[in-house]
């Protein structure tokens, strides 16, 4: 073999060498198929986001979804398995004892704020909702899943609550009347009545209710090292400005929509979150009310 051809053939195999260094770097990390699939897509976006601008200190990823399964059960899973190494739900003390919260609200303070999906023809019924007490006193049930931390904090202010072993029926029992109000995020409410309104089911207009439920990425306690990359992608993201693009991109006509601003605004307290979360909310909150509140989201 010539010098030439030796050059070459020494080029390539280190070429192809680097190549497989960097492709044996790439680390494969299992989240919850729900989290790949989420209804907005935001979330899964913000995550691979957060693990890309991260990627020169710890290096790449592909994200592989997890076998199919309900939240009750996933928790369940991430408290006592390795392998699902990233999730998305709101937290509560016992979820931050099984999982580690990345305390970074995912979809800004949008789930906090709740709207009540109602059935058409019944918005005279929730017209003179204005606090609390009116809520009380209109006798109004509200319909939650059995698992959601939402019916713990509901029952915790007095409300009456209709309990759902599964998502997908809630829709179907506010339509023939079994609850009142399903009670959903500012970030699920107009697209879940879009996807449900064959079944008489429409946006109720009068009021918001506000307690502080953050959306988070949760990391296993296996993976901590993860957790803290997460948190600083985040971060990152949004001293740039990029969350907030993002934020404007999927939610904007969501908001106009819903004229938050306009409703009568109900607080109730949330008595199960940690401290940590608790002061987090607070400041995410005073971070992230005008973005939600400004007056044209499509400007």
């Amino acid at each position: 073999m010539n010098k030439a051809a030796t050059t070459c053939f020494l080029t390539a195999l280190c070429w192809l060498g680097a190549s497989l260094t960097v492709q044996a770097q790439v680390k494969n990390i299992v989240v919850w198929n729900q989290l790949v699939s989420h209804p907005n897509q935001m979330v899964p976006q913000l995550l691979q986001r957060a693990l890309e601008v991260t990627a020169q200190q710890y290096g790449d990823v592909n994200l592989i979804p997890s076998e199919a399964m309900e939240q009750g059960r996933l928790i369940r899973h991430m408290s006592s398995k390795p392998l699902i190494q990233v999730a998305v739900f709101g937290p509560t003390q016992q979820r931050e004892r099984d999982a580690i919260a990345v305390r970074f609200p995912v979809t800004a303070t949008l789930l906090s704020h709740r709207v009540c999906l109602i059935k058409a023809g019944r918005q005279a019924q929730f017209n003179g909702i204005s606090g609390l007490h009116s809520l009380l006193e209109s006798g109004i049930t509200i319909g939650q899943h059995q698992d959601w931390p939402d019916t713990a904090i509901l029952e915790a202010n007095g409300i009456n609550v209709w309990k759902s072993n599964k998502y997908s029926l809630l829709f179907d029992q506010l339509n023939v009347g079994r609850f009142d109000c399903f009670a959903r995020g500012a970030n699920e409410v107009v697209q879940e009545q879009v996807a449900h309104s064959f079944k008489n089911i429409v946006t109720e207009q009068s009021f918001v209710v506000y307690y502080p439920f953050p959306l988070f990425f949760f990391v296993n306690k296996a993976h901590p090292e993860l957790a803290k990359r997460i948190e600083l992608g985040l971060h990152e993201l949004q001293s740039s400005g990029e969350f907030k693009r993002l934020f404007n991109t999927h939610f904007a006509r969501t908001l106009n929509e819903l004229n938050l601003a306009e409703r009568n605004y109900l607080e109730l307290k949330n008595p199960f979150l940690t401290p940590e979360t608790e002061a987090a909310m607070q400041k995410y909150r005073d971070v992230f009310q005008p973005l939600i509140f400004a007056n044209n989201h499509l400007q």
